[in-house]
């Protein structure tokens, strides 16, 4: 606040203004936009630098900006530029590292899904270009990885004693979502047989989906896992067409697990990476439903445990903001502060509704 205003305020015996309620994500966002190196990358721990770009690219893209315009324009671009210049020529975006070769197709949706948003609200011409014809290799490459089974493992389908990846699944379709948002054709049967992979993964008992299948096929008897839960309801949200009708159980199933994490981010640097990752995909489906659509979707949810934008917003929102540290970052010893704080930064900023990829 101006010193000449704060003097006038107390002389006139009024208030000062309450804080700017976007105070943590612009000083967020400016910490997160200071820590890009030259090359258009952002430091990791544990040496995933796709998945670390990506989330960073994504959270600035949210802001408003795009790679034209914007305050963080300069900086979108430069992210930009660096999954050019590090694309492999059949069209693989991750996979640069050692630990990301473990897992490349997960890294490549991660990267696919920021390369989609920045095109989709990018007017330049020349870079719209390059762009298109980036994505259509990419998301070739995806389409001509989907097992038979309908989903995607960690790498190629050739790989022998491979396994399709509930994980690995979700986030391929997120980024398949997005591209077909951003006017790149994806035949309809591909995404069509990655939701039926998520259903024959649900355990509809209680909504949990088991981590992988063999064969198309879920091992019997495994309980499975919510969060897995939360990463298929929110790429369901991001469907324009018909969604899968086990879609409520797993909304129903994230948001019966959500109170006791959110507990655990009382403890923000102990718990914060491990809790928010399913947390991220938890608030875009609160987000999506707003405050009356988990009631339409599963009539039979106890009370308790439905999923209100408004209420969850008002209960995870005051964690974050109270982990944030005075430089604008928010902690992390897995996989980085950069990291972590852009995942933070998409969650506070899902209102905003820049990116047609993360709209209701």
């Amino acid at each position: 606040m101006n010193a000449a205003v704060a003097v006038l305020l107390a002389v006139m015996n009024l208030p000062a203004p309450a804080a700017d309620a976007n105070d943590p994500v612009r000083v967020g966002l400016k910490w997160l936009a200071a820590q890009q190196k030259v090359d258009g990358s952002w430091d990791t721990l544990n040496n995933y630098p796709t998945a670390i770009n990506a989330t960073a690219g994504l959270a600035l893209l949210m802001q408003g900006s795009t790679a034209k315009d914007g305050t963080y324009a300069p900086h979108i671009r430069k992210a930009v530029a660096w999954f050019e210049a590090n694309a492999s020529d059949d069209g693989m975006l991750g996979g640069r590292t050692e630990s990301e070769r473990y897992q490349p197709h997960y890294s490549h949706a991660q990267a696919l899904l920021f390369v989609a948003c920045a095109y989709d609200v990018d007017d330049d011409g020349d870079r719209r270009a390059r762009l298109a014809k980036l994505l259509e290799k990419a998301t070739a490459l995806l389409i001509g990885r989907q097992s038979p089974g309908g989903g995607w493992g960690l790498g190629d389908r050739r790989d022998p004693g491979g396994f399709d990846r509930t994980d690995t699944t979700a986030i391929v379709l997120q980024a398949l979502l997005a591209v077909r948002k951003a006017g790149v054709a994806v035949p309809t049967k591909v995404i069509a047989q990655g939701f039926q992979f998520l259903t024959r993964a649900t355990n509809t008992a209680n909504g949990k989906l088991v981590y992988a299948t063999s064969g198309g096929v879920a091992p019997r008897g495994e309980e499975g896992l919510w969060t897995l839960s939360a990463d298929a309801a929110a790429t369901a949200f991001m469907h324009d067409g018909a969604r899968p009708l086990v879609q409520s159980k797993w909304v129903t199933c994230a948001s019966t697990h959500t109170p006791a994490q959110l507990q655990m981010l009382n403890q923000f640097r102990r718990h914060g990476s491990s809790v928010l990752s399913a947390q991220y995909e938890v608030a875009r489906c609160a987000y999506s439903l707003g405050d009356n659509g988990h009631r339409k979707l599963d009539p039979d949810a106890r009370p308790e445990n439905l999923l209100r934008w408004s209420s969850y917003r008002d209960k995870l929102f005051p964690l974050l903001k109270a982990a944030q540290l005075d430089d604008g970052s928010w902690p992390d010893n897995n996989l980085g502060s950069a990291y972590i704080t852009a995942l933070t930064l998409i969650i506070l900023q899902l209102k905003n509704g820049y990116l047609p990829a993360f709209a209701r």
